[in-house]
């Protein structure tokens, strides 16, 4: 009965239709039709990557896949992030999406570097939207892994994020007169606003102490270190504040970023002096414990540290792991 509904005329068209054009079904690949459908519709999906509110907002989600249209990086880069979500919502088919997820990653910074020449006015919006994006899945993937070399290995995938993070922001943030003149002012100038802020609480008092103290390091280390650790007060002051307007836990995914190279050396050197400054960003990650892209991974974080610096650094980290044996109870 339905099939009489259809046109024969018009059956035979699509048949002859489909004969000559052997690629078309090709052209529709319903996995990444599923991980499109999937991002634009999961509000938990990109709630870190945003700054002034916690959620996305669909006019921002819009402006994403249009820029991801004009430079197929970066909704290469989109779609592999979905995936990596899909892969934490479903662990009975979590190969499966990623393998996704690091294909179209890896497929997502190839045309990136093929195609980057320099950044004007045309590019700036979709590299920045890149880096971000690239940025929360790189410290997603870091802090899921649980190695059983404990803090070497991680200490280098750990590193190896921060780097490509850093290198692919600062060419995009080399256009900022450009992207403040660009959809994602709002965004940007909130987030200037939120990193440039005064710390007002006593959290990362001994830590500072530590720091002030130690005689291996010095005075360009020192500053790198302090610098550092202001972040993260700043970062603990708008995770206990109940009157944040913005987003909370911006600098759980930002503060890796805002390291100096002085800092990122000092924890290639494995100094215990950045290594406990780590476990306090290892009790800042704590507090999004609830969110996906973190989970247990500041207990961890702080269980690998304690287990490498040995007992005589416990008094220096005795604020990080009571903050997180606290919220564990």
């Amino acid at each position: 009965m339905v099939a009489s509904l259809i046109n024969v005329d018009i059956a035979k068209s699509a048949s002859v239709g489909s004969h000559n054009d052997q690629t078309f079904e090709e052209d529709i690949n319903l996995k990444h039709m599923e991980l499109l459908v999937h991002l634009a519709t999961d509000k938990e999906l990109l709630i870190l990557t945003h700054g002034a509110k916690n959620e996305v907002s669909h006019p921002e989600l819009a402006l994403g896949l249009k820029k991801g249209l004009e430079s197929p990086y970066l909704m290469y880069q989109l779609l592999a992030f979905s995936a990596r979500h899909l892969a934490f919502l479903k662990p009975e088919v979590s190969a499966s999406y990623l393998h996704q997820a690091v294909t179209l990653q890896t497929r997502a910074v190839s045309m990136f570097n093929a195609a980057w020449t320099e950044i004007n006015q045309s590019n700036c919006v979709a590299i920045l939207l890149f880096s971000s994006i690239l940025g929360h899945h790189l410290l997603t993937d870091t802090l899921a892994k649980r190695i059983p070399d404990g803090l070497d290995e991680f200490m280098t995938n750990y590193v190896q994020f921060v780097e490509m993070h850093r290198g692919i922001h600062t060419i995009a943030m080399t256009a900022k007169p450009q992207l403040m003149q660009s959809e994602l002012e709002p965004i940007l100038s909130w987030s200037t606003s939120f990193t440039s802020r005064s710390p007002s609480g006593d959290d990362c008092q001994r830590v500072s102490e530590l720091v002030d103290r130690a005689e291996s390091l010095g005075l360009e280390d020192k500053k790198a270190c302090q610098a550092v650790i202001r972040f993260l007060q700043v970062g603990f002051d708008a995770v206990f504040s109940e009157e944040e307007q913005g987003n909370r836990y911006h600098m759980l995914c930002t503060w890796p970023m805002l390291g100096p190279p002085e800092f990122t050396a000092l924890l290639v050197a494995r100094k215990p002096e950045a290594l406990v400054i780590l476990a306090y960003y290892a009790a800042l990650l704590q507090h999004g414990e609830h969110l996906w892209q973190i989970g247990d991974a500041g207990a961890y974080m702080m269980s690998i540290i304690s287990g490498f610096l040995g007992l005589e650094w416990d008094y220096w980290l005795e604020y990080p792991r009571h903050s997180i044996l606290q919220s564990l109870r």
